[in-house]
């Protein structure tokens, strides 16, 4: 499988779950995009949900190593609103990694794989934003800690309007920073 088709099914899932959803993509349809028939498509994901849960571990893994990156960065130097903007930059920077989490959140199944392994991100990144919240100046510390639980679903939403990068990061300084 070295010869990319894997990836380009993946990403191609990827695109048409954040635009269409994933109950509103089907296997022709990733097929066409890639440029396969489905008979080759099958050869590398046998059904759809094994296409949704290799798009799922890309994305979960894609926005880790993004938040991640932001927590590296943030020192309370540079400023809180710099921090802010930088998660802002991070999230939003690909929007189509939200819009395919938000596409994945809406087929989850209860106690499904899906599900553990949504809530384990989710529970994963709100660490990640609390560690980098307290590597920030004490005062945007104290209130990025409050709000630890509304930052995610709330740039999953401008995510989901595909708002503007300067609206979205004076509406999430405006939340977290009351500015």
């Amino acid at each position: 499988m070295k010869d990319g088709t894997s990836e380009k099914i993946l990403r191609a899932a990827s695109g048409l779950f954040a635009n269409r959803g994933v109950p509103g993509t089907s296997l022709g349809d990733i097929a066409k995009e890639v440029g396969i028939s489905k008979g080759t498509l099958y050869y590398y994901f046998p059904t759809k949900q094994d296409v949704v849960s290799a798009v799922s571990e890309s994305c979960l893994s894609a926005i880790g190593d993004k938040l991640f990156a932001w927590v590296d960065s943030v020192s309370a130097d540079i400023g809180a609103e710099t921090c802010l903007d930088g998660l802002c930059d991070a999230l939003l920077g690909e929007r189509e990694l939200l819009r395919v989490f938000i596409a994945l959140n809406n087929v989850v199944e209860p106690e499904s794989e899906l599900e553990a392994a949504l809530d384990h991100a989710m529970s994963e990144w709100n660490i990640m934003i609390e560690v980098g919240s307290l590597r920030m100046e004490q005062d945007a510390a104290v209130k990025m800690k409050r709000m630890t639980a509304a930052i995610l679903p709330f740039l999953c939403g401008l995510a989901a309007l595909n708002a503007d990068s300067d609206y979205a990061k004076q509406a999430f300084s405006a939340l977290v920073l009351g500015q």
